[in-house]
């Protein structure tokens, strides 16, 4: 159908000159700037973490979010999440959580970390493991699950 503006020959790597109006750089801005950042709020929750701040911490995730660590019953709710952390960091023993990879794509992303605590004697055990998480429109954490792997300075059973 020649002269039909809605068509187009796939083919054809002219662009469609009625599709809309190409964006001004202060509307890019705009849109950019409204658009949550995913990987800064994963940086900051683990810089709160790493800091012992229960409450920044639990501030990341929605009020009703959804808390998963491996091998334990999900935890519901930023409350929940506060005394958890709040217990974790005052009687918990000393740890450390490396982050190896973030893959984000849209409004779910993955965190693939190792987890250390300290042992007798200096010695750190150590595993690794994954998150899968998914963020609200707001950018705030509405569920982190993890998923744990193989330990990584121990012999297999």
């Amino acid at each position: 159908m020649a002269g039909d503006r809605h068509t187009r020959d796939a083919s054809d790597p002219t662009p469609d000159r009625t599709e809309r109006p190409a964006r001004s750089d202060a509307e890019l801005r705009r849109v950019t700037e409204r658009r949550p950042n995913h990987r800064e709020t994963l940086d900051s929750l683990i810089g709160a973490w790493r800091t012992g701040d229960a409450l920044r911490a639990a501030a990341h995730f929605t009020i009703d979010a959804q808390y998963g660590e491996a091998g334990a019953h999900p935890l519901t709710g930023r409350d929940a999440l506060v005394a958890h952390f709040t217990r974790f960091f005052r009687d918990g023993p000393r740890w450390r959580f490396d982050v190896d990879d973030v893959i984000l794509e849209g409004d779910r992303g993955c965190i693939v970390y190792r987890f250390g605590v300290e042992g007798s004697g200096a010695v750190w055990r150590e595993r690794a493991g994954c998150a899968i998480v998914t963020f609200d429109e707001s950018g705030a954490l509405a569920a982190w699950r993890e998923y744990e792997g193989y330990c990584l300075n121990e012999s297999a059973p």
